[in-house]
């Protein structure tokens, strides 16, 4: 995913450090917990994943840029799942969020919430995953260019 605005593969990227984008996530998903009314657990801890950004034609740059995925996760019973997501949607739609796709199954029971900021350029997954009883809590950036770096041009 990438905040650009157009098909120019050399328009200026955002600059934002490796450590204030983690920084940010832990801060957004911190949010995403107040929202859904749950605390966010240390078992299991948070997952931080960065990658390199692939551009439209799978280019990789050499330039340091980079994605940021950043999962946190809460513990609570799964009959509680959808309350607190719902929750969570409501409060992100009112933040510019745009729920792209909400989906309650009753059977097992589940949610799943997914959601792109448009202006800012991140996407936001809420989720029943396992181990049983847990909910996920995670955003995606879009393509960050370390500041002092030079943007690679193709």
């Amino acid at each position: 995913m990438s905040p650009q605005s157009n098909d120019n593969a050399n328009e200026p990227l955002p600059r934002k450090s490796r450590a204030d984008t983690l920084a940010w996530a832990k801060r957004y998903t911190s949010v995403m917990a107040h929202y859904a009314q749950v605390d966010i657990a240390q078992d299991p801890a948070p997952r931080t994943h960065f990658e390199d950004c692939i551009g439209k034609g799978d280019e990789v740059a050499d330039d340091g840029r980079f994605t940021l995925t950043y999962a946190t996760y809460a513990r609570l019973p799964v009959q509680e799942h959808t309350a607190a997501v719902r929750k969570l949607r409501a409060e992100l739609k009112k933040h510019g969020v745009d729920v792209s796709d909400y989906a309650e199954d009753r059977d097992r029971p589940a949610v799943t919430l997914y959601g792109k900021n448009e202006s800012e350029g991140f996407l936001i997954i809420a989720d029943t995953v396992k181990p049983a009883n847990t909910l996920r809590l995670s955003v995606s950036t879009g393509c960050f260019l370390p500041p002092g770096a030079e943007q690679q041009k193709f």
